[in-house]
């Protein structure tokens, strides 16, 4: 690409040598024009000598023969020159006088004006501003002393403009109505609860009426719960009703609200197979007369009756459903006669189920079924999650058709050929399940006493026999699962174990580590098992081999790893890689999940610690024994401490890193997190006071034209040790914004605070 460039400018400077030479020729034809008549032959002529670099080529330029006197001129490539040119010196004037000034001027002529020299000024396009609500006014201050307002008398008919609640609800906590002109004086609320209330509600609740203001008029049931359910209530303000102005309601208005007949809250039994003479719950979402209830419930081919309170008593599960349940709302029962056996019954309460609160009945039914139990047999055995064949190390499992009384279950019932080491035998509701170290490619005969029994003290009756054929299991490493691991102290040698199948070896690599080592742990760490190059590990390897297991196939083998020569001393910090043969290590895995890397830390310190906001306290303890230790040298960033007789020790909480404990040779770290990122130091939080308010409205709910009246306190709750509640220094107001249920804002702005945190707006 350079050559381009230099064959450009050589093309462009034999371009314009060529266009001075035709003018120079030009120039010597015109000259050799006119001198014609002067010149003789041979006197005289135009030398032009071309210069490229090379041999020099001159053109002479004659009317004709030969001459001595000839004018050269020699054309080579030019050069820049530097400019030398001599800066000019500047002149020292004297400034003009005013008079001087205006002498010059008047000598200029006028100056005429011009069409488009007057142009009105251009203001940019801009959007209008939202309207304002309401207007400026200004007033005096401090205002002049004048007579009351004159309060304007509303003229026109009474109406009432909005009432609830309406229509079919689920519960109605309280009545409101809203008329358009004041009903009532300005009075207290004990003045008010004693007028004549202009609403007449149907059926009548004992209740309060209250006056909020002077134009919403709302009821408050006096029961513990809302208005009663399985009712409905008619409200009317009958016509002629007068506001407090004398103006009259033209017609009556009338609505109603209903409220949910009774309701199935909660049913059992419902799952599983049940005994032959079951206890039902049945609880409603409100009050009920168990007797009226039960003679709407219906069951297949059976009569029912109310369980006794003996009965339910009796039934664990049914009485802790009764205990927590509100009185009055449920009721049990049972039937008359025993059930038969694996045989499924059906269960409809309503339509027409009555409530102890109102008159509405239930207009749709309730349906449930239940099925009692058959005889105990085994439904399947399996592995779980698997069908077919099980691999290695997978439960077994073997389902019954009814739950198992564990009470009686023991693990005699239970045998397993060829033997299952360690096996554990588990029983939860219908199923056994059995754990263990099942070895691939084998099949193992499970064995069922026929005295295996059932919650309703049916056996099994004959001896049973389950088969389960275990697979080839997949070659698989498995190891310690935490980044950071601390070798148990009473181990005679520093061993670390992980557990192989189906690999022939293990590739194993151990570096000699520093607690300055970890951040570059955690790199190593997060990128070995995700990049393709990963960084070298951090330390001195001090250890290189390759262990050949030696182990049967399928068979889950423990492979202890001796670190004792790799350790400076019987103390000290690892990081262990161990890993299979790459070859060995099956498609369906990657090389790094097969792969597992830790840092061994093989100490006799125990250490913990516990932060706050400032301090951490570190507590260092033999590791055997829990015994404290004294005069263990602490460290976390530029922070030291020496631990006491406790074992304790304080040191600043907000640096960051990992806490090193120092006693003698030993060396015992904690690090705050196993994440390469985390650079936040051992405090839990900074501690900062927080600002916390109480607000209240007057009705929660709005429409719109409604006015909102709200008001709160402010209190400053410190953080610190000894904190307190305490007022707000210097709160001058309250910022607050009003939004529609659709997020929009309706308007915003600021209400005064007083020296106590009080404010209150509308």
């Amino acid at each position: 690409m350079s050559a381009k460039p230099n064959f450009r400018r050589k093309r462009s400077l034999l371009l314009i040598l060529t266009l001075f030479v035709v003018g120079l020729v030009g120039a010597g034809g015109v000259w050799w024009w006119q001198n014609r008549d002067r010149a003789e032959p041979g006197e005289g002529g135009l030398v032009v000598r071309v210069e490229t670099g090379g041999a020099a080529t001159e053109a002479v330029l004659t009317g004709g023969g030969t001459s001595d006197a000839q004018l050269v001129l020699t054309l080579s490539a030019g050069q820049a020159e530097p400019k030398t040119a001599a800066r000019i010196a500047l002149a020292e004037g004297t400034p003009l006088s005013e008079a001087e000034i205006e002498a010059i001027l008047a000598r200029l002529p006028e100056l005429l004006p011009e069409d488009g020299d007057v142009v009105e000024f251009s203001l940019p396009t801009e959007t209008l501003p939202p309207p304002q609500t309401g207007d400026r006014v200004d007033v005096p201050f401090p205002p002049p002393d004048a007579p009351p307002a004159v309060v304007e008398v509303p003229t026109g008919p009474l109406e009432v403009l909005r009432f609830s609640p309406e229509g079919p609800i689920p519960l109605a906590p309280f009545l409101s109505v809203t008329f358009n002109q004041p009903m009532v004086p300005l009075a207290t609320v004990e003045m008010l609860s004693a007028t004549e209330v202009p609403v007449n509600l149907t059926p009548a609740l004992p209740g309060v009426w209250r006056w909020l203001g002077t134009q919403t008029l709302t009821f408050e049931y006096e029961g513990d719960e809302d208005f009663p359910k399985a009712t409905e209530f008619v409200a009317e303000i009958p016509a002629g009703t007068l506001s407090a102005a004398g103006n009259a309601l033209a017609e009556t208005v009338t609505w109603t609200f209903t409220t949910p007949p009774p309701q199935v809250t909660r049913f059992y039994p419902s799952n599983g197979p049940q005994k032959l003479d079951p206890l039902f719950f049945v609880a409603f979402n409100q009050q009920i007369d168990p007797a009226a209830v039960l003679a709407t419930i219906n069951m297949t081919n059976t009569s029912l009756r109310l369980a006794t309170a003996d009965e339910i008593a009796e039934d664990e599960t049914v009485a802790l459903m009764a205990e927590s349940t509100r009185a009055g709302t449920w009721l049990a029962f049972r039937p008359t006669e025993r059930l038969e056996p694996d045989t499924t019954y059906d269960i409809t309460i309503g339509p027409g189920t009555p409530s102890a609160e109102g008159p509405l009945l239930t207009e749709e039914p309730y349906n449930n079924s239940i099925y009692t139990y058959g005889p105990l047999e085994i439904v399947r055995a399996d592995c779980a999650y698997y069908s077919g064949e099980c691999p290695p190390l997978t439960p077994l499992q073997i389902v019954f058709s009814n739950p198992l009384d564990t009470a009686v279950f023991t693990d005699t019932m239970i045998g397993i050929d060829p033997d299952l080491p360690g096996a554990i035998v588990e029983v939860f509701g219908n199923t056994i399940s059995i754990r263990g170290a099942t070895v691939g490619q084998t099949t193992y005969n499970v064995f069922l006493s026929g005295d295996i029994q059932d919650i309703f003290g049916q056996t099994l009756g004959d001896d049973e026999t389950r088969n389960f054929k275990v697979s080839s299991a997949l070659p698989g490493l498995y190891g310690p699962d935490q980044p950071f691991v601390t070798l148990d102290p009473s181990l005679q040698r520093p061993v670390l174990s992980v557990f192989a199948i189906n690999y022939s070896r293990l590739e194993i690599e151990a570096y000699r580590v520093t607690p300055a080592d970890w951040q570059a742990y955690l790199i190593y760490q997060d990128e070995y098992r995700y990049e393709d190059n990963p960084p070298s590990p951090p330390g001195e390897r001090v250890l290189n081999t390759t262990v050949d297991l030696d182990a049967a196939d399928d068979v889950l083998t423990e492979v202890p790893i001796e670190l004792e020569d790799a350790l400076d001393g019987t103390t000290g910090h690892l990081l262990v890689i161990i890993k299979p043969p790459a070859r060995e290590i099956p498609d369906r895995y990657s090389e790094s999940s097969q792969t597992k890397v830790v840092w061994l830390q093989v100490t006799q310190i125990g250490l913990d610690a516990v932060a706050d906001d400032e301090r951490l306290v570190a507590w260092a303890t033999d590791l055997a024994t829990g015994a404290p230790l004294s005069g263990v040298q602490l460290a976390l960033g530029n922070s030291s401490a020496t631990t006491a007789a406790d074992g304790l020790a304080e040191l600043d909480a907000r640096q960051g890193g990992v806490l090193v404990a120092t006693l003698g040779e030993d060396v015992a770290i904690l690090p705050h997190s196993y994440y390469r990122w985390d650079e936040a130091s051992w405090a839990v939080y900074e501690a900062q006071d927080e600002l916390r308010w109480y607000v209240t409205d007057d009705r929660r709910l709005y429409q719109p034209g409604e006015t909102i009246h709200a008001k709160g306190w402010l209190r400053l709750i410190g953080q610190q040790l000894g904190g307190d509640v305490g007022l707000v220094d210097g709160l001058q107001g309250v910022n607050f914004e009003v939004y529609d249920p659709q997020g929009n804002l309706l308007t915003s702005g600021t209400a005064p605070a007083s020296s106590l945190g009080g404010f209150d707006l509308s």
